[in-house]
């Protein structure tokens, strides 16, 4: 039997019996030890290192000689960060993961992470799914890794060329690798005002209304039209998408009204678990219910939609 590879786990540890702790465990037994095991790695924490000696070099040896290292930003631990920096100037696998809610700071925002929240069952599952998607991919081709420090060093390099082009390419490379932030803070401006208050504008029981109405077979989708409205004011734009599958539902062909549907519901999904809407969603019982509800809710009703179209007088033939 080869012997299992070994995956180095950074991540916020704690002290005994804190919440920090509580969580970190639950992370490694539940995700992550699962997810290596099955790619055929064996999961380490810092403080599961059995072997004498200075723990500092212990773990810097673990982090610039095992063959990948998953990273927990969670709590942005400054040892967590210390550690991963090595990680990034090595050039070696690696994959991020974060609690869901929580924003990734700039410097790494950039690097796919995975966002979990470890007591909800179907993260958990997806943070799984995602872990072993990462290994397969970094396992198929490593060279690919990029990481904030060796696109710097990249940079420098163009810069130094005596190539006019590679030069300019070192130009383009920095405006791009800027780019984020400059979108970041712009969205920024646009969402303060949004956390400055918090959504109470609808009771709790229009969610249990909104449930019930998707679980009626129509060809007219009208729920959709209410959620847009309930958006309105904080996520304009989710709005006018709403409003414009409800048009195509209406007037365009079966086809062109899925995929209509399909596209209001993708970008909700997407629009509310980004960094900024879940902080701002998060910041009351209505908005967190909202949150968690509104894609379901959106399944049903398209589900609903496609099979009274198929079904009623004027189904897809």
């Amino acid at each position: 039997m080869a012997k299992k590879k070994i995956c180095f786990v950074i991540a916020p540890i704690g002290d005994d019996e804190s919440e920090i702790r509580k969580r970190s465990d639950q992370i490694l037994k539940h995700v992550i030890e699962p997810a290596t095991s099955e790619c055929g790695y064996e999961a380490i924490r810092a403080d599961k290192i059995e072997k004498p000696g200075v723990i500092t070099s212990q773990v810097i040896q673990h982090i610039i000689e095992d063959s990948l290292v998953i990273a927990d930003l969670t709590g942005h631990n400054a040892n967590v960060f210390y550690e991963l920096a090595i990680r990034h100037a090595l050039r070696k696998p690696f994959i991020q993961l974060i609690q869901k809610g929580e924003k990734i700071p700039f410097d790494v925002s950039g690097t796919r992470t995975i966002y979990i929240n470890h007591h909800d069952l179907d993260s958990v599952g997806e943070a799984k799914n995602g872990i072993v998607g990462q290994i397969k991919s970094l396992e198929q081709d490593a060279s690919q890794i990029e990481t904030p420090i060796s696109i710097s060093l990249d940079l420098q390099s163009l810069r130094k060329s005596d190539d006019p082009e590679r030069r300019s390419l070192a130009d383009i490379m920095a405006v791009l690798t800027e780019l984020p932030s400059r979108i970041e803070e712009r969205f920024a401006e646009r969402i303060e005002p949004m956390r400055r208050r918090k959504i109470k504008r609808f009771h709790p029981m229009m969610i249990d209304e909104m449930m019930h109405m998707s679980s009626r077979s129509s060809e007219d989708p009208i729920g959709i039209l209410i959620i847009a409205s309930f958006l309105r004011e904080d996520v304009p734009w989710l709005y006018e998408i709403g409003v414009e599958a409800y048009r195509t539902t209406k007037s365009g062909s079966f086809e062109d009204s899925i995929q209509a549907l399909k596209g209001f519901q993708r970008t909700v999904e997407h629009t509310l678990h980004g960094p900024f809407m879940e902080e701002f969603m998060m910041s009351s019982k209505e908005g967190h219910m909202m949150m968690q509800e509104l894609p379901h809710i959106l399944e049903r009703i398209i589900e609903r939609y496609i099979s009274a179209r198929k079904s009623g007088p004027n189904r897809k033939k």
